[in-house]
């Protein structure tokens, strides 16, 4: 991933664990269960994100394997 999606990704991440924690005040079980899905979703995309982090590191530097392709 290039450095805008990133920065997109870490935008994206911050809004949703923002919004669940306000929705996860909401007394309705509605509210309540739309929390956990956004709370699940910042931490897929959060996975997503260190799993790209980790795939860079392990593929080296650019101009060595497949990163210089």
């Amino acid at each position: 991933m290039n450095e805008d999606t990133v920065d997109r990704l870490n935008t994206i991440i911050q809004q949703l664990h923002d919004r669940a924690l306000a929705l996860s005040q909401s007394t309705s079980q509605e509210g309540q269960d739309h929390a956990l899905m956004m709370s699940a979703l910042a931490i897929l995309t959060e996975a997503v994100r260190a799993l790209d982090d980790e795939v860079a590191r392990l593929d080296g530097p650019r101009g060595i394997g497949a990163a210089g392709s």
